[in-house]
């Protein structure tokens, strides 16, 4: 028995209705991490504030040790190591952090109010595997960046609008790339994967949770960007709501995580790894 062939508005259709499933799912994911916020809400943004300040901190140490470095104010050997310190600091007070509020959000999300010392607690086994993933990432985005640029030169010596066409092409891969892996906190924290599983299995989510994730993935980018362009439109200090928007965003991506790839994995965290 042949089946006829589809017509465009069947095609259309299916990914309208597709598209508005996606969008559904999201706003459930959304309402759950706002539940799983506002269990603990003191000590979500107030861990927040915490390693936000220490990653500054390392941040601003690091950039001033760079300065001096440049201009030759300090003795070698002393900016270099000012360097290396507000870089650990910068960059472990972040992984800290992270893994901190994923640990949070599951407790919070299993109907339980997380505590301090489960947030704060040190987990070398999951932030080394978190910093793993990120190094991945940060290498291919670098090899996007350096290849749609050098096709960009090439071809804007044939003319300079056809410089617009690789430069597009690698900020589309790029926002891909955002899109595949948006699970890699998870999958590398809590699943226990190594970076290049934690990049193959973002991979294969996006055949049947394509569009979820894409979905997911601009919700997420406009919560956080949301206190950054308000402070950039209004005043510096509404920059504080990335306080709420940060966590916010980390209890609805554990949501989403624990109903698309399920919740075996969950009491990894509370394990310690």
């Amino acid at each position: 028995m042949k089946t006829e062939p589809r017509g465009c508005g069947a095609w259309l259709a299916d990914g309208a209705a597709q598209g508005l499933a996606a969008i559904q799912a999201v706003r459930g994911w959304l309402r759950q991490g706002r539940r799983a916020y506002r269990r603990a809400p003191l000590l979500f943004s107030g861990f927040t504030l915490v390693g936000g300040s220490a990653q500054l901190l390392g941040q601003t140490v690091q950039n001033r040790a760079s300065d001096a470095l440049a201009v030759a104010e300090e003795p070698v050997l002393v900016s270099m190591g000012l360097v290396l310190a507000g870089l650990s600091l910068s960059v472990g007070s972040l992984l800290w952090l992270n893994v901190g509020l994923l640990g949070g959000a599951s407790i919070a999300l299993g109907g339980r109010t997380p505590r301090l010392a489960e947030l704060t607690r040190w987990r070398t086994a999951a932030m080394g595997r978190l910093l793993g993933v990120e190094l991945l990432l940060l290498v291919l985005n670098l090899l996007i960046m350096a290849t749609a640029g050098l096709a960009a030169g090439l071809v804007s010596l044939i003319h300079p609008l056809l410089a617009l066409v690789p430069l597009l092409i690698g900020a589309t891969l790029m926002l891909a790339l955002f899109v595949t892996q948006i699970f890699h906190l998870p999958l590398a924290v809590a699943g226990g994967l190594s970076p290049v599983a934690t990049f193959r299995s973002g991979r294969t989510l996006v055949p049947a949770h394509g569009l979820h994730l894409l979905a997911l993935s601009i919700s997420l980018i406009l919560i956080v960007l949301l206190p950054l362009g308000l402070a950039l439109l209004i005043a510096w200090p509404l920059a504080a709501g990335l306080l709420v928007a940060w966590p916010l965003a980390i209890c609805s991506l554990t949501a989403s995580y624990q109903e698309i790839v399920g919740a075996e994995d969950r009491g990894v965290l509370d394990g310690g790894a």
